[in-house]
């Protein structure tokens, strides 16, 4: 229930507009209509189809409809359900490992953690991928603790189909599932071969059938070629998305900022390797499997930080497992040195009650300044009104509209007639904008505020009311400022 009303409460307003969650939006109504994913008119196999066939089962059931940007607001209400089942699942997997008590501390962290919360309460694939990563494990428990016969056969197909629902999901997720499984075959003899094999032998199933789909409309050579350039992202290769990829922002200095938010979320990141590394040299085969999920886990969250495409959401497994893995790590540590208990009862009595100041921060926010943007030019611009957009969020989610496009440099301002131009601030700054930062210094000392919302995500958005002698004669000097990204002028 805990887990339940912190999802609920504030779904559409406690988190800014991620241009994930339109393109997701978008996809998942394409799906809903019997098509395959595709962006701009191009086929999208960057990410495979399992959480735009679930959404979009759900927009056709629902008969949901409108603009991408207000699908995906309502589409959040799935992961809502679908991270209080994760919860759930966190609950059992700890209480099976070491006992009730531990299992319901890890639930309450679990259940108010600021990140996961901020994960839920969008329309990421994290969401229903980690819930098939934390069934498929739960499974694997089963199998370990089952007699050889069919009925543990069939547990480990069972497990390995939903490892396969979680890879058809995220591929990422094959990191987390087949990789610490048949890791676990050669440490310790923690799992046996054929069970492994077996549990392999599932989790090929549900991609086999996307990619019979995709053979099927003769597609594979965009799938291959797709895939290639994902798994190039993934290990650092190409630097498309991520920190890594704008050199102007300091991670370490991003991190102690946002500390204030996600203090306990970093220390379970952390956690995750520490944990892991204990838990993998218990004497229960059960506890060691647990424990080499989350050291491998937690080695793929930080090579993606220093190494690869290091996007937040790659975190998103690597805190639900911490809170499996840690809680056996403490009960080992308990019963090697019991005059620990005190200690470690308070440190995890502090973790909780922290993490539930932290989610109720998270969750009171109110953090909706695209909405509220796009909410206030409807209303109060005229229609014939041209606004400039600066940011891949901005087009993603407020196009197509009459009058609007992406005008992201003093030059395209002028040359499009501009009147207005919307901007997002912290991601201007930082390089994940259109526009290159010096645009907003130019308009903080030339153009009129009309709207501004500030938020924790994006900063200051802000619409901008242009003077056309100002721009014009900023142009004719020479002073165009250029955009950084997206091809334009």
């Amino acid at each position: 229930m805990l887990a339940l009303v912190f999802r609920l409460f504030g779904v559409e307003r406690a988190n800014d507009v991620f241009i994930d969650e339109v393109t997701y939006a978008e996809i998942a109504q394409q799906v809903s209509h019997g098509q395959l994913p595709s962006i701009l008119g191009n086929p999208f196999f960057l990410h495979p189809p399992g959480s735009f066939a679930l959404n979009g089962l759900v927009i056709r059931v629902l008969g949901l409809e409108g603009h991408p940007m207000d699908l995906a607001l309502q589409l959040r209400w799935v992961n809502t359900i679908l991270g209080t089942l994760t919860v759930v699942l966190c609950f059992l997997l700890v209480s099976r490992l070491v006992g009730t008590v531990p299992a319901v501390v890890a639930g309450v962290i679990l259940a108010s953690d600021p990140f996961v919360l901020r994960m839920d309460g969008r329309l990421m694939m994290e969401t229903p991928a980690g819930l098939a990563v934390l069934s498929g494990w739960l499974l694997v428990l089963l199998v370990l603790d089952s007699k050889a016969g069919r009925r543990r056969a069939r547990r480990e197909v069972a497990a390995g189909l939903v490892f396969g629902l979680a890879i058809v999901t995220k591929d990422m997720t094959a990191a987390f599932t087949l990789a610490p499984l048949l890791a676990a075959v050669f440490w310790r003899r923690t799992v046996p071969m054929a069970t492994a094999l077996r549990v392999l032998a599932g989790s090929i199933v549900p991609y086999a059938i996307y990619l019979s789909v995709v053979a099927a409309n003769g597609l594979l050579p965009q799938f291959v070629e797709q895939k290639s350039v994902g798994v190039l992202r993934m290990v650092g290769a190409v630097q498309m998305t991520g920190f890594n990829t704008t050199p102007k922002v300091d991670l370490t200095a991003r991190l102690l900022d946002m500390a204030s938010r996600f203090g306990t979320s970093y220390l379970l990141l952390g956690l995750s390797i520490v944990a892991g590394a204990v838990a993998a040299f218990s004497p229960v085969a059960s506890r060691r499997v647990i424990g080499l999920f989350s050291l491998i886990t937690g080695f793929v969250g930080v090579y993606s930080v220093f190494f690869g495409a290091a996007e937040e959401q790659f975190g998103y497994c690597v805190v639900l497992v911490a809170l499996v893995s840690t809680p056996v790590a403490a009960a080992m540590v308990v019963s090697w040195r019991a005059r620990l208990r005190g200690v470690v009862t308070a440190a995890a009595a502090a973790m909780a009650v922290l993490s539930l100041l932290l989610g109720i921060q998270a969750r009171s926010v109110v953090d909706d300044g695209l909405v509220r943007a796009r909410d206030f030019m409807n209303a109060e611009l005229p229609e014939s009104a041209t606004v400039g957009l600066t940011s891949v969020t901005g087009e993603f989610a407020l196009l197509p509209h009459r009058g609007w496009e992406v005008l992201p440099s003093l030059l395209s301002l002028r040359d499009g007639n501009a009147q207005y131009v919307l901007t997002q601030g912290r991601p201007l700054k930082e390089g994940y904008g259109f526009a290159a930062p010096e645009l907003l210094n130019w308009l903080q000392e030339n153009a009129q505020p009309v709207f501004t919302f500030t938020g924790p995500t994006s900063g200051d958005t802000v619409l901008w009311k242009l003077d056309r002698m100002k721009l014009d004669a900023a142009v004719s000097q020479g002073q165009t400022i250029p955009p950084v990204s997206g091809g334009y002028r």
